[in-house]
């Protein structure tokens, strides 16, 4: 079960706020590197952050056993990609993709394989005790949870709630669905939070359930893993920082805040 996470900087501001733009994107991936889509792309524009820096696009589609999600902060110029496959994907192939339509100029890429926790990450991208994450977005936590009994609604019910007793502030509802409607091998669920989002695989032969909480803030992970704890008990995770350049690449943020603030002044 492969995962990519990428970050990228200094992507095309239009193209990050396009919304059927990145809905052919979304076909495109899936079509070109042969994914199985279990629903169309679900996108939800996100434009009323206390910071208007932190407007943008959430997008996401489900797949068999796996997901693909995009944040995107047109005014930071940047966006935030994950995609999780039970299989191979070419990820030069994926990259070029992206790098064609975004236009960025730089990112960050992590790697990891997920039926275990890949220990080969690079040391510097893992959550230690204390960090604060000045300059950077957020921890993305991953985890495995073997030998639990999940159900459709059971998952639908964990991600319902799960937001507010972790502090985290939903846009959605989640969504959950069964890989097919007959014989399916996995149920999948998905919540978007503010910029950001949680998502559920469920292995059905394998009885094991995988775990993504991606975080637009800093807090303690802690609670999600205790939250977790109390209805399945202990399993293995790993936090995993990312966006170390969201905040360090604003491109003209002082034109950027006097164009977004420019009403304040016409109503005087």
């Amino acid at each position: 079960m492969n995962h990519i996470m990428i970050d990228c900087y200094g992507a095309n501001e239009s193209r990050l706020d396009d919304m059927r733009g990145i809905n052919d994107l979304f076909s495109e991936i899936t079509g070109t590197l042969s994914l199985t889509a279990v629903m169309p792309p679900f996108l939800l524009p996100y434009y009323y952050s206390k910071n208007p820096l932190d407007v943008g696009i959430s997008a996401f589609v489900l797949l068999e056993g796996g997901h693909i999600t995009m944040h995107t902060f047109p005014q930071r110029e940047c966006v935030f990609i994950d995609m999780l496959v039970d299989g191979y994907f070419d990820p030069r192939r994926l990259r070029e993709i992206l790098q064609g339509y975004f236009n960025y100029t730089d990112e960050n890429i992590v790697r990891t394989e997920r039926r275990y926790l890949d220990t080969s990450i690079d040391k510097d991208r893992i959550l230690e005790p204390g960090y604060l994450g000045e300059g950077d977005f957020g921890p993305h936590i991953i985890a495995r949870i073997e030998d639990c009994d999940v159900t459709l609604e059971g998952i639908y019910d964990i991600l319902d709630t799960m937001p507010e007793r972790i502090n985290m502030c939903p846009i959605s509802r989640p969504l959950v669905l069964k890989s097919s409607a007959t014989e399916p091998k996995y149920i999948s669920g998905i919540v978007l939070i503010a910029q950001s989002h949680i998502a559920f695989h469920y292995d059905i032969e394998l009885r094991t359930l995988y775990c993504d909480l991606f975080s637009c803030s800093f807090y303690k992970s802690e609670k999600f893993t205790a939250f977790l704890e109390g209805i399945f008990g202990k399993f293995e995770n790993m936090t995993i920082i990312r966006g170390s350049k969201h905040e360090k690449n604003i491109k003209n943020y002082e034109s950027k805040i006097c164009k977004l603030a420019k009403w304040t002044k016409n109503a005087k």
